[in-house]
Parts: structure tokens; C-alpha cells; sequence
């Protein structure tokens, strides 16, 4: 370990001393990213200058605690359909029908294709929110390790320090999306349309999957929503029949073009394709899914493993309409005043926000502000105050004014757990406390460390 923590600093060191040569890789390096279709809208998706490496026994937390989340989301979900008073707990997006949701996708697990936000520090690991609806970033994640793993100024110190996970997720999806279907009971070879708006987003993320299924056999388009018709108990596109649908949009896209979207819904109902994930993955992404969870009064529904996974990395979280409640510190408050008297020790978000839209951080927000949107929701369902977790920071190499400086970056980790196994993580940095690409963050690589490397480093900050 204390070759990797040299081979380091010296890296970031000779960035320090010679900028023009490293900032000249960089642009090499960006360009390939752009070829590789790694952008978000206009622009190469940002990437920081040094990679972030894992110790064995933190893969082995993470890949932990990230599969027993995900048996206790399937569990919340399969309560949702069995159990009065939890389906009555959770208020999704006001305008996505129930019977979307109710649909039986032909599989039986409800969330397929999951991401899991996790602050994590090395030792402590705390859930952020569950993202199962369309969780993004899948096919940028493993093009970036290949990229990292080409460039000359990482190449020798990733293969000698780091295990091979290479295309490990995409990997993960295919597998995944082919046991459901498989499920299913088609008779037939399988034909994947990965379905969106075309003039909604970047591609470049579905482009690489769709790349991928193609290479391992499987015929694979990306198409428009609209585009389909059913007919003799089928989806067509262009007279071509697909079977597969990977569901590239959120739910709530969706609600868009009733009418010309009627017979992709019809087919979806009727069963003319497996479509991964389905609607039912909606109530996962829900972030009251961390208050129900975390609410010890609803622990009896969960297993002795479970509960010990909740109570150690779930967040106190609580709805705006829970308006007695036990607070963190386990006493009884009315959440109003106990959020406007507890406000740098909080967050709140919508219940149903993606993209850190609407998140606000108590100890970052003007008092007047943290008030006034308390005030405007109060008893809102759609919205949930969470018990602030310290966010992990790591001192990352920047190009600015043409040389290259240290500066600390906020950051979390989006492990994927597909079909209910770990598959590998997204790593995002920012110098804003709500970290997220499209709200002006980057990816981070994450590469884990062989077996006989063992302790952290500076920047390993597991």
C-alpha cells in the first residue's frame, strides 16, 4: 500500500510541476471521452484528474449493505401490494396512474435496475435515496475505467494496484434483463428497443448498453416511445417486432403524448414485451421509502438482518405530514417546530425530486429561506426532512488558470445493484454539498484495490 500511496502523490505532483504536459493528456483524453459518447448535453461529461481507489473490505460494506437495502426495498414494495396501511403511506408523482404501477410485469422482483446514493467515509456508510425508477450513468461508468485504464498517466499504476472489473456493469445489466425476460417465458429470441423521447437528453449513456447487447447477440435499437404500435398482441417499430424494452425515461415522462403513446402502453399491459424496470419501480424511488424504513414503528415488518442494516445506515427520515413524530434523538416533537429549531442538523427535499432539484441543506441555507419553504409545505406528504449526514470530502488535482492546483471536493458514491447483486459504483464529486452531474458535478473512477493491499492512503479515503 505505501507503493500505491507514493506512486500518488508523485502523480498529482508532477501534474503540479508540469502542467502544460498534463493538461496536454487531459485534452487527449477528453477527446476520447467525447468518442466514446460520454457527454451531457453539449459538452465531454466532467471528470476529475485522478481516479479514487477501495480497499477490499470496503467493496465488501458496500456490496454489504447495498444488497440487504435492496431486499428491504423489494420487501417495502411487495408490502405496498399486500398491506392497506403502507400502500396508503406513499404518495407518488400525483399524476402517474396506479394502474401503471399495479401492472404485472411478468418477473417477479419490482426493482431490477437500482442505483443506491451512499455517503461513505471510509467507515461510516449512509444511505441517501434509492434511485429505481431510471437510474443513469451505467455505460459512462464502465467506458471510464476503460479510458483510465488506456491513459499513459494511469495506466501502469491502475494494473499494478488495481482489481479488473471491466465492463462490469453493463455486464450486470445484460444479465439481469435477460433472466427477466427469460422469466417471462418468451419463446423467442429477445429484440431490444431502449425506449426514450428522441428530443429529450443525451443518448450517449444508452448508446453504450445498447452497444453492448449488440456484441453479446442481441439485436438492439433505440426508440422513440411513440414509435410503436401494437397490433396481433405485439410492439412494432418500423415493422420490427420488439420483445425487451429497457424503460430509458423516469415514469413521469411518460404522462407526456397520451395519445401517441396509447399503444405502447397497450402492449406493456398485455404483456407484448418485458420491459426493464418496471413501473412498479416507481415506489422505490419514492424518498419516503427512507421514512417509512427508518421509522422504528414500522420495523416489524422487516427481518433481524434488516433492521440492524436500517437502524446502522438509514438516516432518521420523516414526511412533511407526519406531524408527531420520535425524532432522531428519540423523543416525541411536532416535526414543524422541531425542523424550523433543528434546521442545521436537517434536509429536506421533494419526495419525489431527481437531479438535487429542491434539496436544501439546513447548515448551507439562509434561515428565512429554510423557513419560508417549511411554512408553504407543512403536512405535505410530497416532501421529506432527513437527518444531515456529514458529506466525505477528497483533495483532488484542478486545472485552473493553466496550472494545476489541490482543491477538496465534496463526494458520494451511487453503487448499482442489478437483479439484487452489486454490480459496481458511479463516483460523483462537487464543490456544492448536493452532488450531482446535472447539477454541475463530475464522476470520480472508482477502482478497487487488489486483495493484498490493505491499508488507506490519503486519497482512499476507505
Amino acid at each position: 500500500m505505501k507503493e500505491l500511496v507514493k506512486s500518488y502523490k508523485e502523480l498529482m505532483n508532477w501534474m503540479i510541476k508540469n502542467p502544460s504536459e498534463a493538461i496536454k493528456y487531459r485534452q487527449e483524453f477528453q477527446e476520447r471521452v467525447i468518442k466514446k459518447r460520454c457527454f451531457y448535453g453539449n459538452s465531454a461529461m466532467p471528470t476529475t484528474l485522478m481516479p479514487m481507489f477501495l480497499k477490499p473490505k470496503s467493496l465488501q460494506l458496500i456490496k454489504y449493505a447495498c444488497e440487504i437495502a435492496d431486499q428491504i426495498i423489494e420487501r417495502t414494495i411487495d408490502l405496498y401490494f399486500t398491506d392497506e396501511y403502507v400502500r396508503d403511506y406513499f404518495s407518488f408523482h400525483p399524476a402517474i396512474p396506479k394502474e401503471w404501477i399495479n401492472i404485472d410485469p411478468g418477473y417477479k422482483k419490482h426493482t431490477i435496475i437500482n442505483r443506491l446514493d451512499i455517503l461513505f467515509d471510509g467507515k461510516n456508510l449512509r444511505f441517501l435515496e434509492f434511485n429505481t425508477d431510471n437510474p443513469g450513468g451505467r455505460g459512462w461508468t464502465d467506458i471510464y475505467e476503460e479510458l483510465y485504464r488506456e491513459n499513459p498517466m494511469y495506466k501502469d499504476m491502475i494494473e499494478e494496484f488495481a482489481i479488473d472489473t471491466r465492463k462490469s456493469i453493463v455486464k450486470g445489466e445484460f444479465e439481469a434483463m435477460l433472466s427477466c425476460f427469460k422469466e417471462v417465458g418468451f419463446d423467442e429470441k429477445p429484440r431490444l428497443a431502449l425506449v426514450d423521447f428522441s428530443m429529450i437528453g443525451s443518448r450517449g449513456d444508452i448508446e453504450i448498453i445498447r452497444d453492448y447487447f449488440i456484441e453479446n447477440g442481441v439485436e438492439a435499437n433505440i426508440i422513440d416511445a411513440r414509435d410503436f404500435e401494437y397490433r396481433n398482441g405485439a410492439l412494432y417499430s418500423n415493422g420490427v417486432k420488439f420483445n425487451m424494452i429497457h424503460r430509458a425515461m423516469r415514469a413521469e415522462f411518460f404522462l407526456r403524448y397520451p395519445m401517441e403513446l396509447k399503444d405502447f402502453h397497450n402492449g406493456i399491459k398485455n404483456k407484448a414485451a418485458c420491459m426493464v424496470n418496471s413501473f412498479k419501480a416507481v415506489v422505490g424511488s419514492e424518498k419516503s421509502m427512507l421514512s417509512f424504513i427508518s421509522n422504528p414503528k414500522n420495523f416489524h415488518y422487516f427481518n433481524d438482518e434488516q433492521i440492524k442494516v436500517i437502524k446502522k445506515h438509514i438516516p432518521w427520515t420523516r414526511k412533511f405530514d407526519e406531524t408527531i413524530t420520535i425524532s432522531k434523538e428519540g423523543e416525541e416533537v411536532t416535526l414543524k417546530a422541531y425542523m424550523i429549531s433543528k434546521k442545521d442538523e436537517l434536509v429536506i427535499k421533494p419526495a419525489t425530486g431527481a437531479g438535487g432539484y429542491g434539496v436544501m441543506v439546513g447548515k448551507t441555507t439562509d434561515k428565512v429561506k429554510w423557513n419560508e419553504v417549511i411554512e408553504s409545505y407543512a403536512g405535505d406528504p410530497g416532501w421529506i426532512v432527513q437527518e444531515y449526514t456529514e458529506i466525505p470530502q477528497i483533495k483532488l488535482p484542478v486545472i485552473k488558470k493553466n496550472k494545476i492546483v489541490l482543491e477538496n471536493k465534496f463526494l458520494n458514491i451511487s453503487p448499482y445493484v442489478f437483479n439484487g447483486k452489486y454490480v459496481g459504483s458511479l463516483g460523483r464529486v462537487s464543490d456544492k454539498d448536493v452532488i450531482n452531474v446535472s447539477s454541475g458535478g463530475g464522476i470520480i473512477p472508482i477502482f478497487t484495490l487488489k486483495s493484498n493491499e490493505s491499508s488507506s492512503s490519503e486519497n482512499d479515503i476507505s
